[in-house]
């Protein structure tokens, strides 16, 4: 394989790996708050939208994404610093 065809490659397996370390983050939540984290982090919906759109108070969808940001930055860590130390 030539060094080109290669470092693809090695991309697509590092973002592929990425990726279901981030979904199964995401699988690891309870449904309310998943779907709270995803609609604020990622579409910016704010918390009286949220709210709305899943059938809980505001102030309950605010903390599910405060939780669900700390479980998923946890569980995305040891990935993010295993990367570090082979860039070193």
């Amino acid at each position: 394989m030539n060094p080109q065809k290669h470092e693809r490659a090695a991309a697509a397996s590092g973002a592929d790996r990425v990726w279901s370390e981030f979904m199964a983050a995401l699988n690891g939540l309870a449904p309310d708050m998943r779907a709270a984290f995803v609609l604020h982090e990622i579409f910016e919906t704010g918390y009286d939208d949220i709210a709305r759109l899943i059938g809980l108070p505001a102030e309950t969808c605010r903390r599910h994404v405060e939780q669900a940001r700390g479980y998923t930055l946890d569980r995305m860590r040891p990935l993010c610093h295993k990367a570090e130390g082979a860039a070193s």
